[in-house]
């Protein structure tokens, strides 16, 4: 029937669909930062089905950023808790999608990293 066709491409479709999860430490340079994710969002929002995260960034003090997005409609704002007294800077993001390699996203998100000057 129908119905049945509908359900075997879904099912064929989502074995192409992965989960890949980075983590660091560190405060990312905002400016970096977006422009890495613009740049990912215009050239993979096919193949970008959600991402997600929650950032550290320079010069921000103890303010938590979180991002959802759904292809290349991105959400970004303050977390509802600041960072902790002592709290690990630890940057969590969360990519959903297809074609996905987790070090060419973990290079290009690690050079966000806000570096001191020499």
């Amino acid at each position: 029937s129908f119905f049945e066709s509908e359900e075997d491409k879904k099912i064929h479709n989502l074995e192409l669909v992965q989960s890949v999860g980075i983590k660091f430490e560190g405060n990312l340079h905002a400016q970096w930062f977006n422009m890495f994710m613009m740049d990912l969002l215009r050239e993979r929002a096919a193949d970008l089905y959600r991402t997600k995260g929650l950032l550290s960034f320079h010069g921000q003090g103890n303010t938590k950023f979180v991002f959802q997005g759904v292809h290349e409609q991105i959400n970004f704002g303050p977390a509802k808790n600041p960072w902790a007294e002592g709290e690990t800077r630890l940057n969590k993001f969360v990519f959903i999608g297809k074609n996905l390699d987790r070090a060419e996203l973990t290079k290009g998100l690690m050079e966000c990293l806000y570096k001191e000057e020499a």
